[in-house]
């Protein structure tokens, strides 16, 4: 935590809350707007406040909203899922699922959260 910065504090209201954990690279879309889902498999959350955490150094934490949660198939998921997550077509996010999770199959249920960010 930087107290120079406040894109890298905590929100109290959030501070307790369940963490969702993002590669670096994601950070500038999810802080533009362009990416505001997540496709998860076996890593469970739950709607609610969440703290956004970019595994980077220093570690970046957004206060943020989780406002949706659907689960599906792989194999389910549509443009407009990765249109939400800062891609262009569901093949392209099954592809980009397959570098976080090498072993998904189509068959696989994923969950697909839908976040905003706490202002």
């Amino acid at each position: 935590m930087n107290d120079l910065d406040p894109s890298l504090s905590r929100d109290t209201e959030t501070a307790g809350s369940p963490a969702i954990r993002f590669h670096p690279r994601y950070l500038e879309g999810v802080r533009s707007g362009a990416k505001t889902r997540t496709t998860r498999f076996r890593d469970p959350a739950r709607p609610g406040p969440a703290r956004l955490v970019f595994e980077s150094d220093p570690e970046v934490v957004l206060p943020a909203e989780v406002t949706d949660i659907r689960h599906c198939s792989v194999s389910d998921l549509t443009d407009q899922d990765a249109r939400a997550e800062g891609l262009t077509a569901a093949g392209e996010l099954r592809e980009v699922l397959k570098i976080h999770y090498p072993d998904l199959a189509g068959a696989d249920e994923v969950d697909v959260v839908t976040f905003r960010i706490n202002d």
